[in-house]
């Protein structure tokens, strides 16, 4: 061969091997070519792993009906199951070609008791252009709650933003209607498919508030945990899973794939949430039936194991890569009674600045609640510790005693991951929880009955001896003696002997603790939280105090304030009270009351 030839021959072999090494673009169909009439093919998994086809036939194309510029494309499905089912829950994202080329996903559905499987679609190219965007997150407003958190205002908060996220289109403006004018009556009527919503492990009446706070329909019941393998290439109508929570208890939900690009996964075609930015383990996912409904079809599917990360929710979809999965709060829980063998759970909740704090509650009251009461007398004590990583832990240790000990424990002990996951220093999401519960269903309290000192002249500086009268919940009594020191200066003061939420309600009230001024400080405060298993004793003084960057100083001279004052780069606030001594002691029951002492600090 001539060399000439042999060098062309190379070079051809060469470029040919190039080409197949670049990603090619995919073929997607042009919204603007689409017209009427046309048929296509969607591709969804109605059980098991088989992926089927239904026909796709197009109504029409409306323009800005998810937004500016947003065109949602109308078709009537036919093929399976859907002339029984309608639009199926779970088949969000099922995608949809015309001519072999992508036009989008099934996305959107007509509201209840729909006549006919119509469907909007949303066009792939909106999906792709949304979805690979890096916008930062935005605070969610919905979800910011002050902790300890009661457990109607976690489920309300959760339910804000189901709503939110799920809400139908409503009234339309400035619609471009391509096709017949009556397509723009179904618009209004338009809503997300929904994911089909996966909850295993949880207690029925958590169950079903869950179900509820995501509008999420019940299975007749829960089916075994999937086997699928997660080396298989995952394929566009492929079903695909995100955990919210995954281990022992699960919650998450389950959609199709609509379309691969290398590592990268686009699917739903609507939002989830709408969280934006996100961090949700990517799970493979297996369907096994579906459940018709007149008013709304869904697949009955379980999670399977985690092939990667959906780190983007949005108006268009949801999207992510396929790989190592996220970080995840891992949680150990250890439940401890006189009834029987300690019982232990593990499970990992989502690293998310609004939604981890949340779904840390809910799987600990759940974890509480599947095995003790929620009703008449119980005791819940709880031992451990939550872990920021390099940036410290936060030990654990209260008790909590009545009808509402299970929400008041779960809230507790997740205050320090949601007070931390908002705080205004630095990135804090926790990183593991290890936590024993010890459960006795009586009452263990104790009240403050009485207090006095060890003399009624108490003298400046010096130790004294204070005696405190408790009564047990059985009505034995038992004499706490504990040294306080007097102040320096002569004058009034006030002994409090309290229980923690008098001393919390008078902190925030009147003693005006500052603000955390630093994640070290924060950190200090939460582990310094007051406990229900304390008799805590303060000794207050009337004087005025200044708050100095978060701390309190009683007493200052008037020049040291004019000085604070006047330094517009610390923070100051006056108090009119100041605590010139505390003193704790650890109770073995939930201490309840309190009692003053009026005294007349004298000179030695």
């Amino acid at each position: 061969m001539p060399r000439v030839s042999l060098r062309l021959a190379i070079a051809s072999l060469l470029a040919v091997s190039s080409l197949a090494l670049v990603p090619q673009t995919p073929a997607y169909f042009p919204v603007a070519d689409i017209r009427p009439g046309m048929v296509g093919i969607g591709r969804t998994v109605f059980a098991g792993t088989t992926i089927e086809e239904f026909r796709v036939n197009i109504l029409g194309v409306i323009s800005n009906v998810t937004g500016p510029h947003r065109d949602l494309i109308l078709a009537k499905l036919e093929g399976g199951p859907l002339a029984t089912t309608g639009v199926i829950q779970g088949m969000s994202g099922s995608p949809v070609y015309i001519d072999g080329r992508l036009v989008g996903a099934v996305s959107y559905a007509l509201g209840s008791f729909p006549k006919e499987p119509i469907a909007g679609i949303t066009p792939i190219g909106e999906m792709v252009s949304a979805l690979d965007a890096s916008a930062p997150r935005g605070g969610s407003g919905d979800l910011a709650l002050t902790w300890p958190a009661t457990s109607a205002a976690v489920f309300d908060a959760l339910a804000r933003l189901a709503r939110r996220a799920t809400a139908p289109l409503g009234g339309l403006s400035d619609l471009r209607i391509q096709g017949a004018a009556s397509l723009a009556e179904l618009a209004p009527s338009l809503r997300p498919i929904g994911a089909a919503m996966v909850f295993s492990g949880f207690d029925p009446n958590i169950d079903r508030d869950l179900r509820r706070t995501f509008d999420a329909a019940s299975p007749p019941q829960s089916p075994p945990a999937t086997s699928a393998s997660p080396s298989a290439p995952l394929r566009p109508g492929d079903p695909v899973g995100m955990a919210l929570v995954q281990g022992d208890l699960e919650m998450g939900a389950t959609g199709t794939v609509t379309h691969v690009a290398g590592s990268r996964v686009y699917a739903f075609g609507h939002p989830f949430l709408n969280l934006g930015p996100t961090s949700l383990a990517m799970t493979r996912a297996r369907v096994y039936a579906v459940i018709p409904s007149l008013d709304s079809s869904l697949k009955i599917a379980v999670l399977g194991p985690v092939i990667g990360t959906m780190n983007q929710d949005r108006a268009t979809g949801v999207a992510g890569t396929l790989g190592n999965g996220p970080q995840e709060l891992t949680v150990n829980i250890t439940l401890a009674s006189d009834r029987g063998p300690d019982k232990h759970l593990q499970f990992r909740v989502l690293h998310d600045q609004s939604l981890t704090p949340l779904f840390a509650y809910v799987g600990l009251l759940n974890a509480i609640a599947g095995f003790e009461r929620q009703s008449g007398a119980l005791t819940v004590t709880t031992s451990g510790t939550i872990s920021f990583g390099p940036s410290g832990t936060v030990t654990i240790d209260d008790m909590f005693s009545g009808d509402g000990a299970v929400n008041a424990a779960s809230s507790s002990t997740t205050t320090a991951i949601g007070v931390a996951a908002m705080n205004d220093f630095r990135p804090a999401l926790a990183e593991r929880m290890d936590l024993t519960v010890r459960t006795t269903e009586q009452t263990q309290t104790t009240t403050i009955e009485r207090a006095w000192l060890d003399t009624t002249r108490p003298k400046a500086g010096a130790t004294h001896t204070l005696q405190i009268l408790v009564r047990d919940y059985r009505g034995g009594t038992e004499t706490v003696s504990m040294p306080v020191t007097m102040p320096a200066q002569t004058g009034p003061v006030t002994l409090l002997v309290t229980d923690a939420p008098t001393l919390a309600s008078l902190e925030d009230r009147e003693l005006r603790p500052g603000r955390a001024t630093s994640w070290a400080d924060l950190l200090t405060r939460l582990n310094s939280a007051r406990r229900n298993n304390r008799l805590y004793v303060r000794l207050i003084s009337s004087s005025a105090g200044t708050v100095v960057g978060g701390a309190t100083l009683p007493a200052l001279p008037a020049s040291a304030r004019s000085i604070f004052d006047d330094d517009k780069s610390v923070t100051t606030a006056p108090v009119l009270k100041s605590v010139v001594g505390a003193w704790e002691q650890r109770m073995s029951r939930v201490v309840r009351g309190s009692r003053e002492l009026n005294l007349i600090v004298v000179a030695r």
